[in-house]
């Protein structure tokens, strides 16, 4: 029976979607990892970007209602900085949601994309962040992280940042 189970788990689960290109199987480990991180999104978001802080710290001028906060331990302490790593983790949580229906995922990340515009946030640094969230993926998602799960996150990627730098780069044009 359990071979079934497998089986019928299974089949279909490498056909890839015609929009995102990801598998059921891709998405299910990307679910999986996002699972375990998103249990401690504060933590995380607040780890996601001090980790950014570190290896891009002229990234940190571009959060305004963080000057001031040099030292990287008060920052992440800081009710600003936790704030807005929970936003950011709620947004990724709603790109996970939403992986089933290309539509609508598409249309987050262009808003996403739209509002960083509004802040000059340059082109480069989501090479950054995806950078960040594979680290996320490798660090903070326990037994649920495996190669295929980072492969699943990095094939993502490849289609999560065109899509918002695009957006981006679009709403700057038209400022």
């Amino acid at each position: 029976m359990g071979g079934l189970l497998s089986y019928l788990w299974s089949a279909g689960g490498d056909v890839p979607d015609e929009k995102t290109t990801l598998t059921r199987n891709e998405k299910n480990a990307m679910r999986a990892t996002w699972r375990v991180i998103y249990a401690n999104k504060c933590d995380n978001g607040v780890a996601f970007f001090i980790r950014i802080f570190t290896q891009f710290p002229e990234a940190k001028k571009l959060f305004k209602n963080l000057e001031g906060l040099d030292d990287l331990d008060k920052l992440a302490k800081h009710p600003r900085m936790k704030a807005h790593a929970l936003r950011v983790m709620a947004a990724i949580n709603s790109w996970i949601d939403y992986l089933d229906d290309a539509d609508v995922l598409i249309q987050l990340l262009v808003d996403i994309g739209i509002s960083h515009a509004k802040h000059n946030v340059p082109e480069a640094y989501f090479d950054a962040i995806g950078g960040v969230v594979i680290w996320l993926v490798e660090n903070k998602s326990g037994s649920a992280y495996s190669d295929y799960a980072k492969d699943a996150w990095i094939k993502a990627w490849g289609v999560i940042k065109p899509i918002m730098v695009n957006s981006l780069n679009e709403a700057a044009k038209s400022k």
